[in-house]
């Protein structure tokens, strides 16, 4: 993921699924995390950091989404 992607923030995250746009590499430590801001939703325009296994490009989101319940 660089700047400028689009992505989609997974269903179970607390403020998704949302639209998102990836700004920047994330602070976090340890974990994969990107700065993203919400292009949709009450967070419209807000800039988070996000660990990465929680954002999915577009075009693999259903199918990621779908996976992820299967397998609970």
């Amino acid at each position: 993921m660089i700047p400028g992607d689009l992505v989609r923030l997974a269903q179970w995250c607390k403020n998704g699924p949302a639209l998102m746009e990836i700004v920047g590499e994330g602070y976090c430590t340890g974990r994969p995390h990107v700065l993203a801001i919400f292009l949709e939703g009450p967070q419209m325009g807000t800039i988070v950091d996000v660990y990465r296994g929680n954002l999915f490009r577009l075009e693999d989101y259903d199918e990621a989404m779908k996976q992820h319940y299967e397998n609970r």
